[in-house]
């Protein structure tokens, strides 16, 4: 089992916790076997165990219920995995606390949290924000302006269309009072009720319209904001 099968199957053994803690307890060993290198990288998945017995510490950590390694020491699966005899392993967890003491509950209690945490991550992104603002100040500037372009833009659809609503009305009145001359009077008339007619149409429809992309406009900006920090963990 190499390093992308072991976190492929642990990830699909945590799908019954949250999101959030899933990720990070996948990041945590992706972090883990990183840090072992290439030419470790079997033996630290020999020491982890399978994925079975990691997520089941995991998830036993997590809802603070007691972890049965015992499960895991016959004779098939020693063999399967390659583990180090139960008396080894015990002596290790007797040396390094109790088992399951990391922060996910594995058998790499020896092992400090690797570096490349959630936390230094956002770190590192400030600081890089920071060296490059001018350049980020500028495509903020121009996302920003086409934001506010579509805003406007949809905005004065809106009241553009009250606009011909509204001089419908004029005109129609206008009309009416033009009405002891019947010709011109009725055909003025007929000019504004149709003009209010389009008017309200268009009105309605730009509104509609502006209900659909502002809040989408939006959640689009949320998204992308949020994305630095929230990118899928392997």
């Amino acid at each position: 089992m190499n390093r992308v099968e072991f976190l492929a199957e642990l990830e699909q053994r945590l799908s019954g916790i949250p999101e959030e803690e899933r990720q990070a307890a996948i990041q945590y060993y992706a972090d883990y076997l990183t840090d072992a290198g290439e030419e470790n990288e079997d033996e630290a998945i020999r020491e982890l165990g399978s994925p079975e017995k990691v997520a089941e510490s995991i998830k036993a950590d997590y809802y603070g219920t007691e972890f049965d390694e015992s499960r895991f020491d016959h004779k098939d699966y020693m063999e399967k995995y390659g583990h180090r005899s139960s008396q080894r392993a015990d002596s290790e967890n007797s040396a390094g606390g109790a088992a399951g003491s990391t922060d996910y509950g594995s058998g790499s209690g020896q092992k400090s949290a690797p570096w490349t945490s959630n936390g230094l991550k956002i770190v590192l992104i400030i600081l890089i924000a920071i060296v490059i603002w001018p350049v980020t100040l500028g495509v903020a500037g121009g996302v920003l302006g086409v934001a506010a372009a579509v805003f406007f833009f949809f905005a004065g659809l809106v009241i553009a269309a009250i606009a011909v609503m509204i001089s419908g009305v004029v005109v129609a009145v206008t009309g009416l009072v033009l009405l002891a001359i019947p010709p011109a009077g009725m055909i003025v008339t007929g000019i504004g009720i149709l003009l209010f007619v389009l008017g309200l149409m268009a009105t309605v429809g730009t509104v509609k319209l502006c209900i659909i992309v502002y809040p989408a406009m939006i959640r689009g900006f949320v998204n992308l904001c949020r994305r630095p920090f929230y990118g899928k963990a392997v």
